[in-house]
């Protein structure tokens, strides 16, 4: 059977004071975000009147206006949102008790989770590219010099 745990006002007090700070991180990702939002439309609107040069389809342009996009989506959107509502929890544990409490862990750990899968698709990228780096060099210091 599981131990009955008892929250102190030691805790409580630890938890708000970690609001203000989860909060500003919060609405600084969002503002980030916005403006690679912003950047990322005039990514897609810029490209398409560019002329196309040749050798390259001339959808490249927008589709990395996309591909920005969604990388603000990832990087910023969710995250944030976990902060966001980690710190709005956080707020409610004066009025709402042990309820709460519970929501604001479980964003808390939902924020940690996300970041911790982030981190090993971060490293598994870095990987590839020094693989597909080192793999290039090769191929071409071969092709040019026989």
């Amino acid at each position: 059977m599981a131990q009955q745990i008892v929250v102190s006002e030691d805790m409580l007090e630890a938890l708000q004071a970690t609001r203000p700070w989860v909060k500003f991180l919060a609405i600084l990702g969002f503002v980030v975000m916005a403006f690679m939002i912003i950047a990322g439309l005039f990514m897609f609107v810029g490209f398409s009147f560019v002329p196309v040069r040749p050798g390259l389809p001339p959808f490249l342009g927008p589709i990395l206006g996309i591909v920005y996009l969604v990388m603000a989506i990832f990087f910023y959107l969710i995250p944030c949102l976990y902060l966001l509502r980690y710190g709005n929890a956080i707020t409610r544990i004066p009025a709402s008790g042990q309820t709460a409490l519970e929501d604001a862990l479980k964003q808390q750990k939902s924020f940690w989770k996300y970041m911790g899968i982030f981190a090993i698709i971060v490293i598994a990228v870095y990987v590839l590219v020094i693989v597909g780096g080192i793999a290039f060099a090769i191929i071409y210091g071969s092709m040019h010099h026989p």
